[in-house]
């Protein structure tokens, strides 16, 4: 006599693969998009925590009262005067970034975008400029309304489908959380 599954043992294998597929696979879908928003926001804390700082402190030392954009620091993927590459590595998603667009004490403006064919999303960074006192401060933008290309430009403020100084995010630090356009995701 055989030994061998019968027909009914195989179906009941299938139909419990079926569902654990059917479980696990909207977990997984997700991650790689979850990854590049790791990356960016990683991105955004190092700018914050020692980029900016850096910058701050040399244009304070240059006379410049703490405003970066006179740096003209930049980057653009596939670009080889990319300067802005001595003081930090660039991660895959940043398609464009000039600091010279930095030049607000007061509110945000984009000096940066991601590129959405390697992130999954729209993904901006604003900066809001140093002065005498404080450095510059990045923040991480993700677009919230559906569009194929990028609404926003580089140097951009409350551009049309970006706010670049929302509701509840004031200059003094206090932040919001959303807005019709865009979601802040790290300051």
């Amino acid at each position: 006599m055989k030994k061998a599954f019968t027909m009914i043992e195989l179906i009941f294998v299938i139909v419990i693969l079926g569902i654990l597929a059917a479980v696990a696979l909207p977990k997984f879908l997700g991650v790689s998009q979850q990854a590049h928003e790791a990356n960016l926001k990683s991105f955004v804390g190092t700018l914050n925590r020692t980029v900016g700082p850096t910058l701050w402190s040399k244009s304070i030392s240059d006379g410049k009262d703490g405003n970066i954009s006179y740096t003209d620091l930049e980057y653009y993927k596939g670009s080889n005067d990319n300067n802005l590459t001595t003081y930090i590595d660039m991660p895959k998603e940043i398609q464009d970034m000039n600091l010279s667009q930095c030049d607000d004490p007061n509110s945000y403006k984009i000096v940066g975008y991601a590129d959405k064919g390697v992130a999954g999303a729209n993904y901006f960074i604003a900066c809001k400029d140093g002065n005498a006192n404080q450095s510059p401060m990045f923040v991480l933008y993700k677009e919230t309304t559906d569009s194929k290309q990028i609404p926003a430009k580089l140097g951009d403020k409350n551009a049309t489908a970006f706010d670049a100084n929302p509701a509840g995010y004031n200059a003094d630090g206090s932040s919001g959380s959303y807005n019709e356009k865009g979601t802040l995701l790290l300051k």
